[in-house]
């Protein structure tokens, strides 16, 4: 949760947001253009110009480019969902560890796929596209963050 007027600051801080990186370990991070609105923490794959596009997966074909990384300099509405606009310089996490948001519970180990209905992450692989590489480094729930290993 983000701060944004002095009655949302206390005593303790959530422990990371969706697209934060997880820690300072060695990562790979790309730029490409967004072809459309792309959420903090979201699964990317190519848009419509392969080499200067991305756009949010929504498909098991899709092509799993990365996960869409938090950038402090991104400016964003109040109240808006914080990411990327059109035609936004995305950061691309290709390989790294990154906390994304996930749709069922998770266990730290299991692989990784990204639920195609929304471009999160869950650790089903029915109908979904598999995370090359990608585990979970965290336990949680459904709804919650869980930082995820992209190799």
């Amino acid at each position: 949760m983000s701060q944004t007027d002095a009655a949302s600051y206390g005593h303790t801080l959530t422990k990371a947001e969706a697209g934060a990186k997880y820690d300072i370990s060695p990562d790979v991070v790309s730029t490409k253009s967004a072809e459309e609105a792309v959420a903090f923490g979201l699964a990317v794959t190519h848009g419509t110009d392969a080499e200067k596009q991305c756009e949010v997966v929504d498909n098991a074909a899709d092509t799993f480019l990365g996960v869409a990384l938090k950038q402090q300099t991104v400016v964003v509405a109040n109240g808006a969902t914080p990411g990327y606009a059109v035609n936004d310089a995305v950061s691309i996490l290709e390989q790294g560890k990154v906390w994304v948001e996930v749709t069922s519970d998770v266990t730290a180990g299991a692989a990784a796929y990204v639920d195609v209905s929304n471009g999160k992450f869950t650790d089903v692989s029915t109908s979904n596209l598999a995370v090359p590489g990608g585990k979970f480094e965290t336990s949680a729930v459904s709804g919650e963050l869980a930082a995820l290993t992209i190799q």
